[in-house]
């Protein structure tokens, strides 16, 4: 009886792919925040002004923070010393995603899905 070998991806290849995908949910939430502001401006009158103002913060803070993620998990994949690390067990760090098509991405493969253009709230 053979035991399979785990399956290795890179750290570093992998660190970039998850910052990339950070700027994209990054990206997505500012279209969301437009559509959000441009919804509310004729709802203006019926939402408190305070509640108001608090959730687009929040949603602005949710944006940068994405964006500064993304920039930190760049900066830790392009370190010499990560470069030079043991690839990670592919199904250990991987496996465990609910999401086919951000699985296939990870691992430096083409997106199933098309891209969308429009985003619907419900």
């Amino acid at each position: 009886m053979t035991m399979q070998q785990p399956s290795l991806i890179a750290t570093a290849p992998l660190l970039q792919r998850i910052a990339i995908e950070l700027l994209q949910c990054q990206a997505i939430l500012s279209r969301i925040e437009h559509s959000v502001h441009v919804a509310l401006d004729a709802l203006a009158p019926l939402v408190p002004a305070l509640s108001l103002q608090k959730n687009m913060q929040d949603i602005d803070l949710l944006e940068q923070n994405l964006a500064d993620l993304a920039l930190c998990l760049s900066a830790v994949a392009a370190e010499p010393a990560l470069q030079a690390a043991q690839d990670l067990n592919e199904a250990h760090v991987l496996g465990r995603l609910r999401l086919e098509d951000l699985r296939h991405r990870l691992h430096g493969r083409p997106s199933n899905a098309e891209p969308a253009d429009q985003i619907e709230i419900f």
